[in-house]
C-alpha cells in the first residue's frame, strides 16, 4: 500500500487549500505540482516522528500552513534586490582592486554576495547583518528580521561558497556604510548610520572590520550607528578546547576535525566537511522536531527549513569557502581586555551557550562580566536569552526557533539607540 496523498486529503477537507492552488496555479508564482511533492513529503516525516496516523485536520492545518509559508516567503523574495555599493572616488576598493589583479585574482571573484530588503516604515537606521558560518544572511536573520526592518532597510551579507576573502568583505562592508552614509534624507538632513550586526563567526567579522578601519587610517572616514553581537564566536578556543582529546559539545568535533586536516588534501577535507555538514544538519533537525508545525507561529519556519537544510547538502553547496571560514578562525587572537569601541553595543548569549562554546571560551569569559565588557566597550551592555519553553532552552545563535526571545531583548535597545 502505498503512502497517503496528504496533500489530497487537505484539498478536500479545507476550502482555504482549494483556494490557495487555485491562486497559484493562476499566477503561477512557484509549480503547484512541486508543491504538492514537498508536502507530501514533509507530512510523512511529520507522521512517522509520531509514530501513528494523523488526523485529517492535523494534515489540513500543517498543508495549509506549509502553502502560507510557501507564498510568504516568495512575496518576500520579491522585496530583496541584489544591492552594489556606489564606490565613491576616495574609496580604498580602487587600490584594492588594483592589488589584487596585479596578484592575478579577479576582484569581482572574492565579493560577498549582499542583497537588500526594503521596507515600508518610515525608519531611516539601515542594518548590515554578517550570518555564522552557516546559513546564508538571508535565512539566518529571517525570523529576527522584523525586528531590524522597524528601524529602515536591511542588508544582508551571504558569503561566497567556493572561497572567502576577509580584506574583500572589509572593503565591501566599508563602501557600503560609505554609501548609505551620503544618501542623507534631504528632508531632515540626517545621515543613514548603520547598526553593524553579526551573529556567531560573524561577530568576528565586525570586530575585526572596526580593527581594519583603525589600521587603515578609516575610522573617521564613516559613521556606524551601533552594534549588536549575537552568540560571538572570535576565535578557536571559543568552539574548541584547545589540547583535550575528545571535544566535548558536537560543534566541537566537528571544528576540530576540520582543522586537523591537511588543507592541500582535498581528499581529507572533503571527509572532515562530511562529518562537520552531519553534526549540523542534526543540530537544525533536532531543534525542529519539537515544533509544532499545526501552530501558526511557526510558518515562518517552514518558509526558509528547505534554504537552511540545503546548505548542508554536499551535492548542493561546494566546500572550499565554508573550509577556508574555518580555518581563518584558526588565526584568530582572542579578544582582549582593552578599549575596542565607544559604540553602543549590545551582546546577547543564549541560556545554553555551553551546548555549542567551549568550556574555556575566551569571548563568553570577557564579554558576559560587565567590567570586562566595559573595559572593550564602554557604551556596551551584555544580555542573556532564556527560553519561556520549560522543555526547550535558548541555544547558541538560536535565531530561528527561538527569535521571539531575541526580539524581545533586541527591540527595546535597537528602538532606544535609535531615539
Amino acid at each position: 500500500m502505498g503512502r497517503r496523498d496528504f496533500f489530497k486529503e487537505a484539498y478536500e477537507a479545507d476550502k482555504a487549500i482549494r483556494f490557495m492552488t487555485v491562486a497559484v496555479r493562476v499566477s503561477r508564482v512557484f509549480d503547484i505540482g512541486a508543491l504538492r511533492h514537498h508536502i507530501n513529503q514533509r507530512i510523512a516525516k511529520i507522521e512517522d516522528l509520531k509514530n501513528e496516523p494523523l488526523h485529517v485536520d492535523s494534515v489540513s492545518q500543517i498543508a495549509k500552513n506549509m502553502m502560507k509559508a510557501k507564498i510568504a516567503k516568495r512575496i518576500q523574495s520579491w522585496r530583496i534586490r541584489p544591492y552594489h555599493p556606489k564606490l565613491e572616488k576616495d574609496s580604498p576598493t580602487h587600490q584594492f582592486r588594483e592589488t589584487l589583479m596585479d596578484d592575478g585574482q579577479p576582484f569581482e571573484f572574492t565579493l560577498s554576495a549582499i542583497y537588500r530588503e526594503s521596507t515600508l516604515k518610515m525608519g531611516s537606521t539601515p542594518s548590515i547583518l554578517v550570518p555564522g558560518f552557516i546559513p546564508d544572511g538571508n535565512e539566518a536573520f529571517f525570523m529576527v528580521r522584523k525586528s531590524f526592518l522597524k528601524q529602515g532597510p536591511v542588508y544582508y551579507v551571504n558569503y561566497p561558497n567556493q572561497h572567502f576573502h576577509k580584506e574583500a568583505l572589509y572593503h565591501q562592508i566599508y563602501d557600503m556604510i560609505l554609501d548609505l552614509n551620503r544618501r542623507s534624507l534631504k528632508s531632515a538632513g540626517q545621515k543613514n548610520t548603520p547598526f553593524l550586526v553579526g551573529t556567531s563567526f560573524g561577530c568576528r567579522i565586525i570586530l575585526s572590520f572596526l580593527k581594519w578601519l583603525s589600521d587603515q587610517g578609516l575610522a573617521d572616514t564613516i559613521k556606524i550607528r551601533g552594534l549588536v553581537l549575537l552568540s560571538p564566536v572570535l576565535c578557536l578556543e571559543d568552539v574548541v578546547d584547545v589540547g583535550v582529546a575528545k571535544q566535548r559539545t558536537l560543534v566541537g568535533r566537528a571544528v576540530s576535525h576540520l582543522y586537523e586536516v591537511d588543507p592541500n588534501d582535498p581528499a581529507a577535507v572533503e571527509n572532515a566537511m562530511k562529518k562537520a555538514r552531519s553534526i549540523f544538519t542534526k543540530m537544525f533537525q533536532s531543534g525542529a522536531k519539537n515544533l509544532n508545525f499545526e501552530e501558526e507561529a511557526h510558518i515562518p519556519i517552514l518558509a526558509i527549513e528547505d534554504e537552511v537544510l540545503r546548505i548542508f547538502d554536499a551535492t548542493f553547496t561546494p566546500d572550499s569557502g565554508f573550509f577556508q571560514r574555518y580555518m581563518g578562525l584558526k588565526d584568530e587572537k582572542p579578544l582582549e581586555i582593552e578599549y575596542l569601541s565607544d559604540l553602543p553595543t549590545l551582546v546577547l548569549f543564549a541560556e545554553g551557550e555551553n551546548d555549542v562554546l567551549s568550556p574555556n571560551s575566551p569571548t563568553f569569559t570577557n564579554l558576559s562580566q560587565v567590567d570586562k565588557l566595559h573595559a572593550i566597550f564602554p557604551n556596551g551592555r551584555v544580555e542573556v536569552v532564556y527560553s519561556l519553553d520549560e522543555k526547550r532552552k535558548v541555544t547558541h545563535s538560536d535565531l530561528i526557533f527561538q527569535a521571539q526571545r531575541y526580539q524581545a531583548h533586541l527591540e527595546p535597545w535597537l528602538n532606544q539607540t535609535v531615539g
